[in-house]
Formats: structure tokens, C-alpha cells, sequence
């Protein structure tokens, strides 16, 4: 009986990719389908003036559908990552709870906290390798946190630019 619920538990990784593909299988199940990354977008980001100047207004309109489409998606992914992040913030506190019981009931300052959690984490293989993916997610999504706000800007310029040539042509 003990052989039977030992074989049924899931290791950290088994669980860590259920959690990811569960989270990735999350847009479709509710209607948003499967978005994929757009290989213009680099065009319409480093367009010269002139290359600005020669879109038609319908191009524009299509550039600024481009961007937003791959704004949603790049933050889809971002949320992706910061859900991860999350998923291993908790097991870690999950993992590390029995080290860190003693410290409860009583003041103590913050960065002392830190200190207990990290000599914790250092202490537990599976805590300090999901710490690992932790600071390696957050790098990712820090260096990408700004940029579907960064395309919206763009397509709405796009958007702009738009009018302003519709309103040329009349």
C-alpha cells in the first residue's frame, strides 16, 4: 500500500511541469487560442522616416494590429513567468517551513528573516534549485517587464499615423 501512494507522488519537477503546462494550456481553455511571436515586428520597430513615409494607411493600420497582437502575446508569457515565479516562491516556503518555524511569535527584524530563509533554501537541494529558476525567471521577466506597453505605444502610433494619412488623402 505504502509502494502504491509513494509511486503516485509526483516529484518537484513532475509537479513543476503539470503546473506549466496547465498554465499554458490556460489562454485556449478560455477562448483566446494559441497566440505565437510575429517576425515582423523587428520591421516595424526599426522603420526609417522614410520607409515611414511610403506605408499606405491601410499598412499602418495592419503594423499597429501586428504590435498589439504581439503586445498581448508578450504578456501572456510574461504572466507565464511571474506565475512560475510564484509556483516556486510558495514550494520553497513549503519546502523550508519546518526550518524557519522556530523564528515565529517574536519580532525580529527583516533582513535577519532573509538571512534564516537563505541559510534555509542552502540547506534543502530541491529549495535551492527551484530558488535557481526563481532568479533566473525574474532576470527574464525583468528585462521584458516594459516592453508590451512599449509595443501598445507603437501600434497606437501606427494607429495615428493612420489617420493622418486617411485625412491626406481626403
Amino acid at each position: 500500500m505504502s509502494g502504491e501512494s509513494e509511486s503516485k507522488t509526483l516529484t518537484t519537477e513532475e509537479r513543476r511541469d503539470k503546473m506549466l503546462s496547465l498554465l499554458k494550456a490556460y489562454p485556449e481553455k478560455i477562448g483566446i487560442g494559441r497566440l505565437q511571436p510575429n517576425n515582423e515586428v523587428n520591421n516595424f520597430l526599426t522603420m526609417s522616416s522614410t520607409e515611414l513615409r511610403r506605408l499606405t494607411a491601410e499598412e499602418c493600420g495592419e503594423a499597429a494590429v501586428i504590435l498589439n497582437q504581439s503586445a498581448t502575446y508578450l504578456q501572456l508569457e510574461m504572466n507565464q513567468v511571474i506565475a512560475d515565479i510564484k509556483w516556486c516562491e510558495d514550494y520553497i516556503a513549503y519546502i523550508i517551513a519546518s526550518s524557519m518555524a522556530g523564528l515565529s511569535g517574536r519580532y525580529m527584524p527583516f533582513d535577519l528573516i532573509v538571512y534564516h530563509k537563505v541559510q534555509a533554501i542552502k540547506g534543502n537541494d530541491v529549495a535551492m534549485k527551484l530558488q535557481a529558476i526563481v532568479t533566473q525567471a525574474q532576470l527574464r521577466q525583468r528585462s521584458l517587464e516594459y516592453m508590451p506597453n512599449q509595443l501598445r505605444g507603437t501600434a497606437q502610433s501606427f494607429s495615428d499615423l493612420q489617420q493622418t494619412k486617411r485625412s491626406q488623402r481626403a
